[in-house]
């Protein structure tokens, strides 16, 4: 019988020792059973160490590499990458945990399907996932989307088809990411996903995504420590780092040609970090500066919206964060909707139409008796016509 792939299973561990043990156990006990587990020790001070230990001891799977410092949430991705073996990558973190055919469910996909051009996948996205508070498993987000292609148009037009699934829910073929060792994690930096994943897209020209819809107990369970997440509320509104990784994946993108290809998503980030940043003025400059960067490829690409736009002006040419922030924050003028329409009825028993009437924008008027047009009024500038039966031209007078 042939042997069935390899999957590397990477995990970078620092501080979870609460949660570690259900953790490991749920990839411990996945059916699909050839697997490697890297569990980079990411300079953890609490009993993780301890735990790995004892679980490497009852499972030869796993592998633990020890970092004598931590390297924040990137440096142990990129430890995890340095000694991944597998013919596929996933990634779980530490304080989460799977069920059990999670990575089945990827690998039979992966193994299966084919892109429009009769190629393999070199990714395959899971969207069965939750959010969830631990205290009483509180579902406080489902990432579920249909089965199907995603491709970078598809991305393009909507950026959460990829953004929505961070590192977590993803399986990859190493020997495509072999083909692209440039691409690491930023060392130093909680953010993984950006630019990552974005980087490896440029270069494919479809994924694959799957959900609930017949792959059955395949969820990944994404604990929260409190509701708006501990390292995602830190990169969004505590630091920096969002607008140093679009910086650097839009000099990946424009290096390699993908500048006017891929749409970064600083429209998305700015409108979800901005208003609840801990440092509105530097966030603003940083973005300033990288709209300044941008900008003639935002304005000459097809890729990013007319929304896109106006914000690369807003931040390009407002004088300083107030400024910005008068603007951005200004209430937006009520919408003309040019298809306006009003209409009278008047029927008789309630089903024979008398008369009626409809009216656009009080541009123009129609007037009908038993359903027949008699009359029509058309407003051009300071002139109103009047036409008998809808279209003979009948009056006409100057309006004061």
């Amino acid at each position: 019988m042939k042997k069935e792939p390899l999957v590397s299973v990477l995990l970078s561990i620092y501080k979870v020792e609460d949660y570690l043990e259900e953790c490991l156990d749920s990839i411990i006990n996945q059916s699909y059973k050839n697997l490697e587990i890297v569990c980079v020790d990411n300079g953890s001070p609490d009993r993780c160490g301890e735990i790995l230990a004892e679980y490497a001891k009852k499972d030869k799977r796993i592998k633990v590499i020890t970092l004598k410092e931590n390297k924040m949430l990137c440096g142990g991705r990129n430890a995890g990458l340095d000694n991944a073996s597998g013919d596929f990558i996933c990634f779980v973190d530490p304080d989460d945990w799977i069920e059990e055919n999670h990575i089945k469910a990827m690998v039979d996909t992966i193994m299966t399907k084919k892109d429009p051009d009769g190629n393999p996948y070199n990714l395959v996205v899971n969207t069965n996932a939750y959010n969830y508070l631990n205290a009483n498993k509180q579902i406080l987000y489902d990432y579920n989307r249909k089965n199907g292609n995603i491709s970078l148009a598809d991305y393009n037009k909507n950026v959460r088809l990829d953004m929505d699934i961070p590192m977590w829910g993803r399986l990859y073929r190493k020997s495509f990411l072999d083909n692209y060792k440039d691409v690491r994690f930023l060392e130093g930096f909680n953010t993984d996903n950006i630019p990552f994943t974005l980087k490896l897209f440029a270069h494919m020209k479809n994924f694959f995504m799957i959900s609930k819809d017949g792959f059955a107990s395949s969820a990944y369970w994404r604990r929260m420590l409190k509701p708006e997440g501990a390292i995602t509320s830190t990169v969004l509104f505590k630091n920096l780092e969002i607008p140093a990784c679009l910086d650097n994946l839009y000099d990946y993108l424009k290096s390699h040609g993908f500048e006017k290809k891929i749409r970064i998503m600083f429209h998305l980030f700015w409108s979800v970090c901005y208003p609840n940043h801990f440092d509105r003025p530097r966030y603003y400059e940083k973005f300033k500066a990288l709209m300044c960067k941008m900008e003639d490829d935002i304005k000459s690409s097809d890729v990013y919206t007319q929304a896109d736009i106006n914000l690369c002006n807003l931040l390009v040419y407002t004088n300083g964060p107030f400024d910005c922030e008068a603007r951005y924050f200004a209430p937006r003028p009520p919408k003309i909707l040019t298809n306006k329409r009003s209409k009278l009825k008047i029927k008789i028993f309630n089903c024979i139409p008398l008369f009626s009437k409809k009216e656009i924008l009080h541009k123009k008027s129609k007037y009908f008796i038993f359903g027949i047009p008699v009359w029509k009024t058309k407003i051009k500038g300071s002139v109103k016509l009047g036409y008998l039966f809808g279209f003979i031209p009948f009056v006409k007078y100057i309006m004061k």
